[in-house]
């Protein structure tokens, strides 16, 4: 496995929109800076990271990550077959599973650079503006934490990808779909007030990451209607130990039924 992460990488100095698509989670953030005259009107520092770190774990995250990892997993999973180079690689012996699992470990890593690069960009912002970041890292590692949830929440998408075998068109309109769903999903009060169990608020990435990163931000300048919305919602959070129990589950199924979907095909 680490000899085929390492060739994995060496073939990404051939992918320029791997690279691309880390940086595009700067762009949300980066715009809210710069366009929305409130995201300038901050009262501290802290203010300034909340609401720039706040931005960038509802929309990046929600938004941009999942389609992007579902993307680059349909460019990573085929480019052999499309390179004929694939028979090449089962005589060396290099097993299907492993070189399946091998990729989705490097999406794993792509989503941490990330929401890395986004909370770097936001972390930019705030030293340019002047203010000081209070509470940044921890918000940080909180953003970490999240791209390891959606990459989780993202792998029934890579499996649909990998059982129409190459219908790109199909599997990205299937993701963005998925995308807005949990988006939707994430700031209805019926998912998001649901408790931790084997119910959609649980199980889905959308309500599952809100419950969770929502109680990290600061609300203590919050107004009536947040507080009022912080006191339905609060009894609902879930702990970082149930979150990525879920994250753990949920991985595991899906990278079994990735390793094994790819393994049967053209075998």
């Amino acid at each position: 496995m680490p000899r085929l992460l390492r060739c994995e990488f060496a073939k990404l100095k051939r992918k320029p929109l791997f690279f691309a698509a880390a940086t595009v989670s700067a762009l949300i953030p980066l715009g809210c800076a710069l366009f929305l005259p409130e995201m300038r009107e901050f009262a501290s520092g802290a203010e300034a990271v909340d609401r720039l770190m706040s931005t960038l774990f509802q929309m990046s995250a929600y938004l941009l990550l999942m389609p992007a990892l579902v993307v680059l997993a349909s460019t990573l999973l085929f480019e052999e077959q499309d390179n004929d180079t694939l028979k090449n690689l089962m005589t060396v012996p290099v097993s299907k599973p492993a070189l399946a699992l091998t990729k989705m470990a490097l999406l794993f890593l792509f989503a941490i650079a990330f929401m890395a690069v986004g909370g770097l960009v936001n972390l930019g912002i705030v030293l340019a503006s002047g203010w000081e970041p209070v509470g940044f890292w921890k918000l940080f590692w909180v953003g970490i934490g999240q791209g390891i949830m959606m990459w989780a929440g993202a792998l029934p998408c890579v499996l649909l990808v990998v059982l129409l075998n190459r219908s790109y068109i199909i599997s990205v309109i299937i993701t963005f779909f998925y995308t807005v769903v949990n988006y939707i999903f994430g700031t209805n009060d019926f998912f998001i007030m649901q408790p931790f169990g084997i119910n959609p608020g649980t199980l889905l990435p959308g309500p599952l990451t809100f419950r969770w990163f929502f109680q990290y931000l600061d609300s203590s300048g919050s107004g009536g209607q947040m507080a009022e919305m912080l006191e339905r919602i609060s009894p609902y959070f879930v702990t970082t130990p149930q979150a990525f129990l879920v994250v753990v589950l949920e991985a595991a199924v899906f990278l079994s039924l990735i390793a094994l979907v790819y393994k049967r095909q053209n075998s």
